[in-house]
């Protein structure tokens, strides 16, 4: 299984998963500020400089727009590699490139590390500037490596929070109570709340983590059925 899995990374530049089944987890943003970069690092080899970006991802037009805006601001590299990995309609999506270099050579090692302690959510851009001296696939497999553990060894991994999409309704005699009982999860991130419309009656649109699915419904259903 193992080989025919080697034998489709380097043929094709995507991997798709099967439907969630394990819990996966992803990298928090250490760095604290409103960017999605998570993370970055440095490695040079040779006079290789190799720069390497971690960011948070909701879904692959995510990552190709970090990915564009990397290679706009490193017009002058001589390579630009990316690996990500999103979970979309339930299933792990993952793409990468190597962007000219052997192929394996840049991104097969962390693909293997992802993959082995189920991170997702994530882009990996790692930067090449040549600095004249060829290093072979071993060295430079190597470099690509070291470059993206010196960034992920900064960052702190937490389980990843999936949400699926919920509309309550309700009338104005329940809504304080209901935002209540959501504040009690909102705290943790278990429970969003995008959007509430008042109308005759009240609809609450809010995105629930997908292990309290049913634990946030009934108490809320508890609360409305009531008297």
């Amino acid at each position: 299984m193992t080989s025919l899995l080697f034998l489709a990374f380097l043929c094709y530049n995507k991997f798709e998963g099967d439907t969630l089944k394990n819990i996966y987890y992803t990298f928090n943003n250490v760095k604290k500020d409103n960017s999605n970069e998570i993370s970055n690092g440095y490695y040079e080899e040779k006079k290789s400089k190799f720069y390497s970006y971690i960011f948070n991802i909701e879904n692959e037009s995510d990552a190709n727009q970090i990915i564009l805006n990397i290679k706009k601001q490193n017009k002058d590299a001589r390579h630009v590699v990316y690996i990500y990995s999103c979970v979309e309609n339930n299933q792990i999506k993952i793409r990468f490139s190597d962007d000219g270099e052997p192929q394996g050579t840049a991104t097969r090692a962390i693909y293997d590390i992802i993959s082995k302690e189920n991170i997702t959510n994530i882009c990996i851009v790692i930067v090449r500037y040549f600095g004249g001296i060829l290093l072979g696939a071993g060295p430079l497999s190597r470099a690509y490596l070291n470059s993206y553990r010196d960034a992920s060894n900064k960052c702190k991994i937490e389980k990843l929070l999936i949400y699926v999409n919920k509309t309550i309704y309700t009338d104005y005699t329940k809504i304080s109570e209901i935002k209540n009982i959501l504040s009690t999860y909102e705290s943790n991130n278990l429970v969003i709340i995008d959007e509430i419309v008042y109308n005759t009656d009240i609809q609450v649109k809010l995105k629930i983590e997908q292990d309290y699915e049913n634990q946030v419904l009934e108490s809320i259903n508890n609360l409305i059925i009531k008297k």
